[in-house]
């Protein structure tokens, strides 16, 4: 398809979604079930560019703004972020990209002339109101929350809070994990290889390789025969901190799309009992056919709501139980950049709440000598440090231990690849190892003999 067709379903794609008001994943599944004849680079060049968009959203704003005003008052044109993202940011010729759009200028704007918008656009500068703040600088620059960017800077400072959002306006790479119920990983790399996907190794997890391209897994023998899952390599490191064992019982106290359950089900050898409860019902019905896939027949799925005389009978049994908890996913916004536009800094304080009272739920499951698990994948303090600290406060029966050494004991190198050691808390931080941002903590509970 041509260049400027492309360029159309672009601003048509960007106008349907441009409400946010449903996840842009599945709007952009059905605009392509909806148009069939696009070719598989067709889909590749639309989606890619309509997340670099949404990816530097705020920054194109400023150039776009600039250009406007020389143009007829309107709403902000996605033809004009479309130019102004082809112009700043991936540094296209002024004169290809006006010939690839002038003709969706001109029905969106027929009494002016495109020229006077893209030279205005393509020499635009940042205010200096907002180059002299630290703060906004970042948050405009790399398209993140006010909120979210003055909370990086309390806890890391300038330099590193900007590090960590440069990381997170980029691509994420593609990472599976082996299912060591079926295959190993050496196996499961020759067996992609043969279809056409180079890999290497993880640096931190032993189960995980990064894919040298993106991939329709469905389409692949390998994930079809459940050798491997889609999971990001800090979201593997997570289940290790649960330290499952063969005959042991665990509880997935947040299973959600059950990625971890699935990690679990495979580090227990498929021997013990593994618990996974969820509020969504239909999240839990998603999980069967993994489970299935994957072969995986340890994994009990419960609804919470309808499992209060399970739970109650779970008291003090669990070896382990994780809490991998509902949160703002800001450790995520480079595989979710329209969560930036969305995001609602009052959602920070009322996940806490929701958090803390999860792990207090859950705590209870944990035997003597047991062991708790919060997780996030987050990196906002009052989501992480603090609700961790609330807990602690009200529940002395649990200590803090050093999550960095529980990654050691399972032979993480963490030293090499520089992972956060400075406290007992795990930080994982993308832009000093390559990861999704998630946090966790490991509370023992005391033993009775203690």
């Amino acid at each position: 398809m041509k260049k400027t067709s492309l360029v159309g379903h672009v601003v048509e794609l960007f106008e349907l979604i441009r409400p946010l008001k449903n996840p842009v994943d599945s709007t952009v599944q059905e605009f392509f079930r909806n148009r069939r004849y696009l070719g598989s680079k067709d889909r590749r060049f639309i989606s890619e560019t309509l997340y670099g968009i949404l990816r530097n959203y705020k920054l194109l704003r400023v150039y776009v703004e600039a250009g406007m005003q020389s143009v007829e008052p309107t709403k902000l044109p996605a033809v004009g972020l479309y130019i102004a993202y082809a112009l700043r940011v991936l540094n296209e010729p002024r004169e290809s990209v006006l010939l690839e759009t002038e003709g969706f200028w001109r029905l969106a704007f027929p009494k002016s002339d495109i020229r006077e918008f893209i030279e205005p656009a393509a020499a635009a500068e940042l205010p200096d109101a907002i180059k002299a703040d630290d703060a906004k600088r970042i948050a405009v620059v790399y398209s993140f929350p006010d909120s979210v960017v003055e909370n990086w800077i309390a806890q890391f400072g300038v330099e590193e809070a900007e590090r960590l959002c440069a990381a997170l306006n980029v691509p994420a790479p593609t990472v599976v994990r082996v299912n060591t119920l079926k295959t190993s990983v050496d196996e499961c790399r020759a067996l992609l290889e043969r279809e056409g996907i180079q890999s290497e190794r993880t640096k931190l997890s032993n189960v995980g390789l990064v894919l040298g391209k993106r991939i329709n897994a469905q389409s692949l023998r390998a994930f079809k025969d459940g050798w491997f899952e889609m999971q990001d390599e800090g979201s593997q490191l997570l289940s290790v901190l649960v330290q499952p064992a063969a005959g042991q019982v665990i509880v997935d106290a947040c299973a959600g799309g059950g990625g971890k359950t699935l990690h679990l089900a495979a580090m227990m050898n498929n021997e013990g009992t593994l618990y996974s409860f969820d509020v969504d019902q239909q999240r839990l019905a998603n999980i069967r056919p993994r489970l299935t896939r994957a072969g995986v027949s340890i994994a009990q799925l419960h609804n919470v709501a309808r499992s209060a005389e399970l739970l109650n009978s779970l008291a003090g049994v669990a070896d382990s139980v994780l809490v991998d908890a509902p949160c703002t996913g800001t450790g995520t916004f480079r595989r979710n950049p329209a969560a930036k536009l969305v995001f609602d800094p009052a959602s920070v304080e009322r996940l806490a709440m929701t958090q803390l009272s999860v792990l207090e739920a859950n705590a209870p499951l944990v035997k003597s000598g047991g062991r708790l698990v919060y997780t996030t994948c987050t990196l906002m303090s009052e989501e992480n440090e603090n609700v961790v600290a609330a807990f602690l406060q009200r529940h002395p029966e649990f200590n803090l231990i050093s999550a960095a050494d529980e990654l050691r004991r399972s032979g993480v190198n963490i030293e090499k690849h520089r992972v956060e050691t400075s406290s007992e808390f795990l930080k994982l931080l993308p832009h000093e190892i390559g990861t999704d941002g998630f946090f966790a903590a490991v509370m023992q509970k005391l033993s009775l003999c203690a």
